[in-house]
């Protein structure tokens, strides 16, 4: 599952990212957004435990990142 939750992170464009790392960092109490990053993400050590949840989160933002992408282009 850290597979998928890693595929899904480089899916996601700068702002999704960190928001993402932010939600991380609130859901699960860690101590900033770069231990989310380096250990949980890129280190790919995720307690099993909240893997679930994480790739539910994800989802919800690249959900959220197509829905903005395709606005503004419905704009354009």
């Amino acid at each position: 599952m850290t597979e998928n939750i890693k595929q899904m992170f480089s899916k996601m464009n700068d702002e999704t990212r960190e928001e993402a790392l932010e939600c991380l960092m609130a859901e699960f109490n860690l101590e900033s957004t770069k231990h989310a990053k380096k250990n949980w993400i890129i280190g790919g050590r995720i307690p099993e435990e909240n893997q679930e949840r994480i790739v539910r989160i994800f989802q919800n933002l690249l959900r959220t990142q197509a829905f903005r992408i395709k606005e503004i282009k419905v704009k354009l």
